[in-house]
Order: structure tokens, then sequence, then C-alpha cells
């Protein structure tokens, strides 16, 4: 991985195939029935993870479990409060996690931390036509509700825009954007600052931007119901 822009509670990174691998992944995604048509529309899936990482190796235990209905919390305001019941993914996408952590590490030392986490991963297609916008985010600028997220770009195909922000606070004007590009990543401290994405403009015909959308929380703050760690899914 290569670091290309650094801040206190930002980075951006260029995972290159670590990121891009997975495009097939993007051709089965499940709707995304949250999302208003009238922004373009959404597809995805939502795949969910009991980790353990030693910062010493540098290695994680990663186990999949079964996928739950996915309740953000009041971070988001558009549905925050709805327990969104989305399309699993059965993809092996423990090397990524993987990396996900490595990227953090860096810039966020976990040494210091308990070492057990739940890692909530997404697959998100956008959507685009000439007439119609694809709006990545609806709730506008926000936190995801997780300690760290990593925010990576799979592909983009015939669209402009999806310019990824960076806020200190949800009502004051950025103090950074970027434009992903495939291969490249965001990776941001999400306890400090929020982030937004700006519409995606087709260039002539359908156009979409694929994301990996990754949420690592400390096991110890609960986000997990009842004997979830039991209830594990056999690997890809």
């Amino acid at each position: 991985m290569t670091t290309m822009t650094t801040g206190e509670k930002y980075a951006v990174l260029n995972m290159g195939e670590k990121l891009t691998r997975y495009q097939p992944v993007f051709d089965d995604l499940g709707p995304d029935a949250y999302h208003p048509a009238e922004q373009g529309g959404r597809t995805r899936r939502l795949a969910q993870y009991h980790a353990v990482y030693d910062p010493q190796t540098r290695r994680a235990d990663i186990v999949q479990l079964r996928t739950q209905l996915f309740l953000q919390g009041r971070t988001n305001k558009l549905t925050g409060s709805i327990e969104r019941d989305f399309s699993a993914l059965e993809a092996d996408m423990r090397a990524f996690i993987e990396a996900g952590f490595h990227a953090v590490d860096e810039r966020w030392p976990l040494a210091g931390y308990q070492n057990e986490w739940m890692v909530n991963l997404h697959t998100v297609r956008v959507h685009a036509e000439p007439a119609v916008r694809g709006v990545p985010v609806p709730e506008g600028v926000h936190k995801d509700g997780a300690d760290f997220v990593v925010m990576g770009c799979v592909a983009r195909q015939d669209v402009k825009g999806g310019i990824s922000q960076v806020h200190e606070n949800d009502d004051e004007p950025p103090v950074y954007g970027v434009t992903l590009m495939p291969g490249d990543a965001l990776v941001v401290d999400d306890r400090e600052v929020f982030h937004m994405v700006t519409p995606l403009i087709a260039q002539s015909g359908h156009g979409y931007r694929d994301m990996i959308l990754m949420g690592f929380h400390l096991w110890s703050h609960g986000k997990y119901r009842g004997d979830w760690k039991e209830q594990t899914v056999p690997t890809p």
C-alpha cells in the first residue's frame, strides 16, 4: 500500500490489486430497498465478522458471522434508526479485512486497544443515468458509528463526480476532498470526523461506482446480539 495523502484523522492510500481484485463480486449484488430510487439507486450486500487482530504479528484471525439486520444508529439521521435487511455477501473477503487492519494500524496504532473487533463490510454499487444523478449517501454528512472506517474504490464506470469528503463537523464545509479512483481507499477515524460523497453524474449511458465500505468496531462496544459470536458461517 502506498500513502497518497495523510492527515491526523484521515489518509488516502493506493491499495491497488488488494481492492480491484474484488470487482467480480459486484456483478451479483442484492437490492437496497432503503435508497431512494429517484436518487439513482444502490445495490449492495453485507457481511459481518468477528476478528482478533495482533498488532505485533500484524495477523488477523477472522471468522464470518451469520449476517444480521444492520442498525447504524443516530449518526445516520436518515436510516440509522431502521433495522435494515441486506442480502448476505458470501465471497471470501478476509484478505482485504486484514489489509484494512494494517491500514488503520499504521496510522492509529492498535497496540493499546483490546484486540477483539466486529467488522461490517458492505459491497455497494451506486447507479447513475443521464437524467438521474447517483447519490451515494442520501443521509448527507455523517459518521458510520464505528471506530475506524475504510472506504475503498473498486471500479468507476462512465461517471464523473463522487468526491469523497472529510468534515470536522456535520454543519461545516469539508476540510478535504478526493476523487477515489479504482484501487484507492480513504481511511478515517470515525470517532473524530464526518464524511460525505458528492453525487455521481453519468457521462453518456448507465454509469456506476463500486465501493467496499468497511467499519471496524471494538467488540467491547456491544455491536452484537446474544450469542452472535458462535453463529459462524463456512468460509467460501
